[in-house]
């Protein structure tokens, strides 16, 4: 009985891996020496060329230096929406999410995440002829008021935590940062939350169509994370020393401000 309670033991320990493979990620990548990537568009920490399909971006470039760290190649494998990239990571499609996330506790059960890389802070914009909210973003707080959020993404949890009575115009997991900025254009909503870079690049197409609402606060800071498989410590451990190697050499910040002097980065460890 000891014996087969020691083997019960044993298997609830053990991480379960993708379910289209017997092993790690971990030991797939250092066999291959290829971290396959999933990710998202979101400029500019991810852009992607419409006639060449090349990417680029901040976290395009931030990935390019944790392979010469690691002497890996990356390869960034499959496009994916925030709301349905675990899937994908679970399968073992990719080893790793690397477009930037904001912890989402309801997902963590899923999902290991690497240390902080950027810290952005979030404000609220409306339609350029909207002041209902200005001064007083408890405004918000109102059925008659829809916000845009990503069904399955933290977006979506988070406007109803902050926001519970008002209205949210469900977009599908597929949804991008692009898609809920279209959705405030189209009038489907009303306000919705950006940091300071996303703005620029999601404007540049559409000048003088939005405006910060004025007299409030920052509404939300997060930091951003990039993700591998629950129970991937040793693969998650590798990109993290990467990270911190680049956070403590400077490299991690002045990749940042090349995009957005709105990004910060966490401290350096001395």
């Amino acid at each position: 009985m000891r014996f087969v309670a020691f083997l019960v033991a044993l298997m609830l320990a053990v991480p379960a891996f993708a379910e289209g493979s017997g092993e790690p990620a971990y030991t797939q990548v250092v066999a291959s020496g290829v971290i396959r990537c999933g990710y998202g568009i979101s400029p500019p920490a991810l852009v992607m060329d419409v006639n060449t399909k090349q990417l680029s971006g901040l976290d395009y470039d931030i990935w390019t230096e944790v392979g010469k760290e690691l002497g890996l190649k990356i390869e960034w494998t499959e496009e994916a929406g925030w709301g349905n990239f675990i899937e994908g990571l679970r399968t073992g499609r990719y080893d790793a999410f690397c477009s930037e996330l904001w912890p989402d506790p309801a997902r963590s059960k899923f999902l290991s995440l690497t240390n902080p890389v950027v810290f952005s802070f979030l404000d609220a914009y409306a339609r350029v002829d909207d002041h209902r909210f200005d001064g007083d973003l408890s405004k918000v707080n109102d059925p008659l008021v829809k916000v845009p959020a990503i069904e399955g993404d933290i977006s979506y949890s988070l406007m109803q935590n902050a926001f519970p009575k008002a209205g949210i115009d469900a977009l599908g997991q597929t949804g991008t940062v692009s898609d809920m900025f279209l959705s405030v254009l189209a009038k489907k909503s009303d306000v919705i939350f950006l940091d300071q870079a996303m703005v620029g690049e999601l404007t540049k197409n559409n000048p003088g169509m939005i405006r910060k609402v004025e007299n409030v606060p920052h509404a939300f800071t997060f930091a951003s994370y990039y993700g591998v498989r629950a129970g991937e410590y040793q693969l998650r451990d590798m990109i993290n020393l990467a990270l911190r190697t680049m956070k403590n050499d400077g490299r991690l910040e002045k990749l940042a401000k090349k995009y957005s002097e709105s990004y910060e980065t966490p401290k350096k460890d001395f």
